[in-house]
């Protein structure tokens, strides 16, 4: 094993045993890296900060956000912000500073959020505002496109009568 795989190993342990452990009050931490995987062993959703700093009651104050949330192994979004609270054991996060999230399509953006990790959903309290890709694949939209009725007797034609 080369001296920088035994380096990068040590620091993602260290940074997973800071995300574990309840370090010192105040106790920061550059480059922090918090990911979490399904019961499959999947990855689920990555969580990063530049710094972290261990807060009370297990909360995690984190500058230089970024979440990264999975799909069947590959990214399916990823979330930015200059700062926020995370509770580790709640598995959510919260700030009153700007957000803008990032999917295939289209961007999301506003200021003020809550993050709910465990279903992975988001609510942004102020300035929302969502900006979709011209390219959008109507295929994938939530709601499907309402299909023509059916001619029925009220709307079939008059029936031609012959004399």
């Amino acid at each position: 094993m080369s001296w920088r795989r035994a380096a990068a190993g040590l620091a993602l342990g260290l940074m997973a045993a800071a995300a574990s452990a309840q370090l010192p009050e105040g106790q920061a931490v550059t480059g922090f890296r918090l990911p979490e995987y399904d019961a499959d062993g999947e990855l689920k959703q990555q969580l990063y900060g530049e710094t972290a700093t261990f807060l009370p009651d297990g909360i995690i104050e984190l500058t230089g956000l970024k979440i990264e949330l999975f799909s069947k192994g590959t990214v399916s979004a990823r979330i930015y912000s200059p700062l926020c609270a995370y509770d580790k054991d709640r598995k959510r996060a919260a700030s009153k500073e700007h957000i803008r999230i990032v999917v295939e399509k289209g961007v999301l953006t506003g200021d003020g959020f809550a993050w709910n990790g465990e279903n992975q959903q988001f609510q942004i309290f102020k300035n929302a505002k969502v900006v979709l890709d011209s390219q959008l694949d109507a295929t994938r939209l939530v709601a499907p496109t309402p299909e023509a009725p059916e001619a029925g007797p009220e709307t079939a034609p008059p029936a031609k009568i012959e004399e």
